[in-house]
């Protein structure tokens, strides 16, 4: 039970006290009740305890939920905005990437042509295609991110786009690139970073192309134009 009563004391914390004290309360009260029913039927404290902790681990989607609800119903103004700020910040992020991505995939195509001009380099026609590929769509993606009916696709293509080039890209590198050969040898983490940053960009404008889905967007411009006539 202590431990359920902590876990309720962190996921209140900052909020009014009146709220995060109901909140406590409503906790253990519902855990009183739960150990008094089962010590009237005799059920073992050790299973009791067990029970608790599993029906714990199973609400904390549901405790963070709560409390995310209470932040934005007791923020101040000045939250609210610092609010706004951060999400209206999230799409110069995304630009940005976009960009970064597409320079990057161009400065392997053409680091990959010249080793090859100079024929000191190892070929590959599936590296090669896949470096041009991810310059190609990456090109695409962010023009598509430029137009506002078009940006969830572009945040989808630029998945592709990313993958491409931090997947075969650096190999690409790895044979026309004497300086990035000698930082691969000698950083083993290289190839781990390159999946992180992999999967967590890709779930970056995955979620990104959630935001700008159309029916949501819509369903956002039409609440905020209710909250302005109120």
């Amino acid at each position: 039970m202590h431990t359920v009563l902590d876990w309720c004391a962190w996921y209140t914390r900052g909020l009014p006290e009146q709220v995060a004290g109901g909140r406590r309360d409503e906790i253990a009260s519902d855990l009183h009740e739960h150990a008094t029913w089962a010590a009237e039927r005799g059920i073992d404290p050790r299973r009791v305890a067990r029970g608790i902790r599993l029906r714990a681990l199973g609400g904390v989607i549901s405790d963070l939920s709560w409390r995310r609800q209470q932040l934005r119903r007791h923020e101040t103004p000045e939250q609210l905005g610092l609010r706004r700020s951060a999400r209206g910040g999230l799409p110069i992020l995304a630009y940005t990437l976009a960009l970064m991505l597409v320079v990057g995939s161009g400065f392997v195509v053409i680091r990959v042509a010249m080793s090859l001009a100079r024929q000191d380099g190892w070929f590959d026609a599936a590296i090669m295609g896949s470096s041009l590929l991810a310059l190609a769509v990456g090109a695409c993606a962010l023009g598509l991110l430029a137009r506002a009916r078009t940006r969830w696709l572009g945040a989808l293509w630029m998945i592709v786009a990313l993958y491409c080039l931090l997947r075969y890209g650096a190999k690409a590198l790895l044979f026309s690139s004497a300086s990035y050969q000698q930082l691969f040898y000698t950083a083993p983490f290289w190839d781990l970073l390159s999946k992180v940053l992999i999967v967590g960009l890709s779930l970056f404008f995955l979620g990104m192309a959630v935001r700008w889905m159309p029916e949501r967007h819509a369903t956002t411009v039409a609440a905020a134009r209710q909250e302005v006539r109120a």
